[in-house]
């Protein structure tokens, strides 16, 4: 995906028209990295609204000789991060323990002999994840970056993050394992 000059800088003189098509531009992609990190459409679509404003917002600060997708991308995952921050202080100011191990399953088709693998399946998997490996392993494995930077983001140390990843795989092994087996029955 490429995004013209042009359109970027008729976004920093504040027309509107530009901003929309912008918007449309950007969507799928940005759709795309909050689904990973949220649960359900409705919720990943309010991310991705918070994300395009600021992404408006800093447009000015975007320097035209490096990647645009790139930039956007840095404050998407920046954002996301962000939020399940927030969200973690707001339960543990509540007084709530966060329940790492609960999985939200869809009634997904996923175990029916039909089913074939897909990428909703994958994402799903991933989901299925406790929250923060699931953090990790798409920090990592998708979206690229290095224990040391998952660590500062997620506020861990870089050894908790390895263990996170190594989780994720063991767990995604293993619902792989399983999937297979109910496919070739």
């Amino acid at each position: 995906m490429q995004i013209k000059k042009d359109l970027i800088n008729a976004c920093l003189e504040g027309k509107r028209a530009a901003q929309n098509e912008l918007y449309r531009e950007v969507f799928s992609y940005l759709m795309n990295i909050c689904m990973r990190y949220k649960n359900d459409y409705d919720t990943a679509g309010a991310s991705l609204n918070a994300i395009f404003l600021k992404i408006l917002s800093k447009l000015d600060t975007f320097k035209q000789e490096e990647s645009f997708i790139a930039w956007i991308k840095r404050i998407a995952v920046n954002h996301l991060i962000d939020e399940y921050r927030q969200h973690k202080r707001e339960r543990a100011k509540l007084g709530y323990i966060e329940e790492e191990y609960k999985a939200e399953l869809n009634g997904s088709a996923a175990h029916e002999k039909e089913a074939e693998m897909n990428a909703d399946y994958l994402i799903q998997m991933i989901k299925e994840l406790p929250p923060l490996t699931a953090k990790v392993f798409n920090l990592y494995a998708i979206d690229g970056y290095k224990h040391r930077e998952i660590a500062e983001l997620l506020e861990m140390s870089e050894n908790t993050s390895k263990w996170h990843l190594r989780e994720a795989r063991i767990k995604l092994k293993e619902k792989l394992k399983v999937f297979n087996e109910t496919i070739s029955l």
